[in-house]
């Protein structure tokens, strides 16, 4: 009785020290790279499973598991130890002979490897090898548990216990302990230089990461040296030049987004990061913490702490990243380096896929290997076991291996095999070898890298000119936060005129050399005062320190005037004009930006005025260019939200004095500015192009007005309409007037096209004929401002108009010079001669009244009759006009 007593104590004794094994095996984990690693932990719990049976064994695995997620935090991806352990352990307990590997087998490739994959692939994206490590690493790991598992139940010496649990053990079949041999002479060599060599792995990258740092940081401090000593000893940047300082370092070392570098102040307050950089305000938030690793002096890996909430057993290694930290300029600025992990993890996990890959195939060639094998090859197995004994290590060390001689079939398959996987392991080991190479070739390519950009940093290779950089660095000479020591100076900005059609017409390859040939005149003005920087494109800045403001002139009409002599480029002279923007500094600006910009509006100035011009920068016209822009942009809404209207001025005949039409013309009423004059806004609708949209809105109104007078019982007369002459360049305008007059109901003959003498400048045939299909659908045709255009007079009777407006600046003080009356009198004369009709408009007093009737003027409008008005007010008009009030007029003259 007390010795069974005895013996139940010692069962559950061991089932606890079971329990407590495999509790300690899934809290200690071997770690391999970043964040892989091999747990041994089913190993116990299935020797549990064949001395307890799997109910007791099932209790254990999930009190195991749920400490391992819910206490030690691991991923929950660990759930697939625990789905493996239950398909295993039921196989066991269900079946008599022992099916464990091939059951394994079948679970990996059925249901634990495609998890995994989905998993994964879910977290990773597109296919890699760290997709593929992640799940070669688990299934080897769970096909090396289960068969160590298996042998350790096979061999563990009986003595060691319990009766009963001795005789569930089964005999064992020779080839089962062949096939043991082999996986233990293969496999724990193999995965001892996995974990020796990951170990190796991470010392290697610690020191190179280390050398990098340091060799960057090296760079860096003397890079912020030069900055201290341009300035005095007693006179320090300012925190934004410093930050502008430490930012242009930045952009010279932080080449790609694997390597990011901030600077702090002593306060730990962030001054400059890379762009990459993550969102921080305090380096407090990437100083060590308990739980980071000291590499090297001031190298330290920082991998975040591991949430409940992972689910993958890499995953707070996708943000792990080597943090180096050191004091720079006297201790007074922080550098810190950041180098992401992922600047390794292709490479490694490409290694380490293979490595592992090559243990599985070398479990498919063991089991294939050890079903073959009979008693009469224990002498050469043993051979064979000896000599793969530390095979790995043999083999990295170079230790020659002599392969037996086997007259012996199966032995001599057996030794091919091992051979083969000897050299697959020498070619692997090659492989590891030529990975460190790379290593340090990509180290000598990042030091030779550097040297080239910081050659190539600060001029431009096709002009050879210093560039935007330079410029950057030559303004933080100029000292503009003192300005009582910094002298004036001019910027200005130069920009080649239709150098885009160079390109665009005769190809990049001239286009480059001529701003090369550019670039050489440009720097023969360059002097002791005069500095030249070619900033983008044709673009290109110069920087003039000047006694007297004459100086100026002289520089900027030089720039222009280099570029007189055309260029001579394949044998084609090519002529090449440039427009020159001027800002002077300090009174045109105290910051760079701000002179920079007021030389650039300058300059677009100086382009308006034609070409090879230079203008000086006035804050007037800037006034105006921003008025211009705010109202071009608020075009589109005005016409969207119907803040356009139209008014009418009436037309008056010259006989009977009735009201005979009238001008629709557009008003704005801004919500903000009030009514908006016409010359300001129409100029802006043309450049953009909107007019076209407005001209139709126009025409519709006008049409709409007319009709609905008409039908309120109003005598019928014409409206005119201004059309823009972009309407005679574009297709849809005969079918858009043939809607407008559909759609409102109006007759054609009461819709008058007033156009512009600039109308017809581009084609004259083609508006011809545009204006020919418009008289012919029964709509009259208007020549506006007649004589302050460019129409000839050769082209005139060509044109099927059937009135001509006299502009109102030729009826302004026409009674009051001979020259301007005359000139008058034969515009009248001219227009009753093709047999047109002559409107005057302007006219704004008796006087003027008066003598265009005399001259036989036959229609009149302007602000002696009425102003423009609104429609409805214009209707009271025409009731209320009374035509013998001009007769009166007249009467009392005499």
């Amino acid at each position: 009785m007390a010795k069974k007593r005895f013996t139940s104590l010692r069962l559950a004794a061991m089932f606890m020290l079971g329990l407590a094994l495999a509790l300690f095996s899934e809290s200690h984990d071997v770690n391999l790279i970043f964040g892989i690693s091999l747990t041994f932990t089913n190993i116990i719990l299935l020797l549990l499973v064949r001395a307890y049976g799997f109910k007791y064994s099932l209790f254990a695995a999930l009190l195991v598991y749920s400490a391992s997620i819910f206490v030690w935090d691991n991923p929950y991806a660990v759930a697939i130890s625990l789905l493996e352990f239950v398909v295993v352990g039921l196989s066991l307990s269900l079946f008599k002979k022992d099916r464990s590997i091939i059951v394994d087998w079948m679970f990996w490739l059925i249901l634990g490897a495609p998890v995994l994959f989905l998993l994964y692939s879910s977290a990773y994206g597109p296919l890699s090898n760290e997709l593929w490590l992640m799940i070669a690493v688990p299934t080897v790991n769970g096909l090396f548990n289960v068969m160590t598992a298996e042998i350790l139940w096979a061999y563990t010496p009986g003595r060691l216990l319990p009766p009963k649990v001795v005789n569930k053990r089964t005999p064992l079949f020779f080839y089962k302990v062949l096939y043991h041999i082999i996986f233990v002479s293969v496999t724990l060599p193999f995965l001892f230089y996995i974990v020796s060599n990951s170990w190796s792995a991470v010392r290697t990258l610690s020191d190179y990461t280390s050398k990098l740092t340091f060799s960057m940081s090296q760079h860096i401090s003397q890079d912020l040296q030069q900055v201290w000593d341009s300035y005095d000893n007693d006179d320090k940047p300012s925190s934004t030049r410093l930050s502008s300082e430490l930012q242009n370092i930045i952009h010279n070392y932080a080449t790609n987004d694997r390597i990011n570098i901030l600077f702090t102040d002593e306060q730990g307050n962030i001054i400059a990061k890379s762009p990459m950089t993550p969102a921080l305000t305090k380096s407090s938030q990437i100083e060590p913490s308990p739980s980071d690793q000291l590499v090297h002096d001031g190298l330290y890996l920082h991998v975040p702490s591991s949430k409940r909430s992972q689910i993958l057993s890499n995953q707070e290694w996708s943000e792990a990243k080597y943090i180096y930290k050191t004091a720079l300029g006297n201790k007074e600025v922080n550098l810190y380096i950041l180098v992401s992990m992922n600047y390794f993890k292709d490479q490694l996990y490409c290694q380490y896929l293979g490595q592992f890959l090559s243990l599985l195939l070398f479990f498919i060639c063991a089991a294939a290997v050890g079903k073959y094998l009979n008693s009469r090859l224990l002498r050469a197995l043993n051979e064979l076991t000896d000599l793969t004994t530390n095979l790995p290590d043999k083999l990295y060390s170079g230790i020659r291996v002599e392969w037996p001689e086997s007259r012996i079939t199966e032995i001599r398959a057996l030794i091919r095999n091992f051979r083969a996987m000897s050299n697959t392991l020498i070619q692997m080991f090659q492989e590891s070898i030529k990975s460190n190479q790379l290593l340090q070739e990509q180290t000598s390519q990042l030091q030779k890298s550097e040297k080239k950009l910081h050659h190539l940093a600060y001029y431009d290779e096709l002009t050879r000119l210093p560039n935007r950089l330079h410029f950057t660095e030559y303004i933080k000479t100029l000292n503009l936060d003192n300005p009582d020591n910094t002298h004036p100076f001019a910027l200005m900005f130069a920009d080649l005129n239709r150098f885009k059609q160079v390109n665009d017409i005769l190809g990049h390859t001239v286009g480059d050399r001529l701003l090369y040939n550019v670039a050489e005149r440009f720097s023969l003005i360059v002097s002791e005062q005069c500095k030249v920087f070619r900033i983008s494109g044709d673009e290109f800045l110069f920087i003039l320190h000047y006694e007297d403001i004459s100086d100026v002139q002289r520089i900027a009409q030089n720039i222009c005037d280099s570029l007189e002599t055309p260029f001579e480029i394949n044998g084609r002279s090519l002529y090449m004009s440039v427009s020159v923007g001027i800002s002077v500094y300090p009174y045109d600006g105290n910051e760079m930006d701000l002179i920079m910009r007021n030389a650039d509006i300058a300059m677009y100035v100086a382009k308006e005025q034609g070409d090879g011009f230079y203008h000086f920068y006035d804050s007037i016209i800037e006034n105006q260019r921003a008025e211009s822009m705010q109202l071009e942009n608020e075009l589109k809404s005005a016409l969207r939200d119907g803040q356009f209207t139209l008014y009418y001025q009436p037309k008056i005949d010259a006989v009977s004095n009735e009201v005979i039409g009238a001008e629709a013309l557009i008003r704005w009423i801004h919500p903000e500015y009030g009514i908006i004059s016409p010359a300001k806004f129409i100029p802006l609708a043309e450049n953009s192009g909107i007019i076209l949209d407005i001209d139709e809105w126009v025409l519709r109104e006008a049409c709409r007005q007319n009709k609905a007078w008409q039908d309120q019982g109003l005598y019928n007369f014409p409206v005119a309409v201004n059309i823009s002459a972009r309407h005679f360049y574009q297709s849809n305008l005969i079918p858009m007037i043939t809607r407008i007059l559909e759609e409102t109901g109006l007759d054609p003959c009461y819709i008058v096209l007033e156009i512009t003498e600039g109308t017809l400048i581009k084609n004259v045939n083609y508006g011809i004929q545009i204006m020919e299909d418009i008289t012919k659908m029964g709509i009259r045709i208007s020549m506006d401002d007649f004589g302050t255009g460019y129409s000839s007079l050769s082209q005139l009777e060509r044109l099927p108009i059937s009135e001509m407006k006299l502009d109102r600046s030729f009826i302004e003080g026409l009674t009051d010079g001979s020259r301007k009356s005359s000139l008058v009198r034969a515009v009248i004369e001219l227009g009753h001669h093709m047999e047109l009709k002559v409107v005057a408009e302007g006219i704004e007093s008796p006087d003027d009244l008066k003598f265009l009737t005399e001259l036989k003027c036959d229609e009149f409008q302007g602000y002696f009759f009425s102003k423009p008005l609104p429609g409805e007010e214009f209707c009271g008009f025409i009731r209320d006009w009374d035509s013998s009030s001009v007769i009166d007029i007249f009467d009392s003259e005499k």
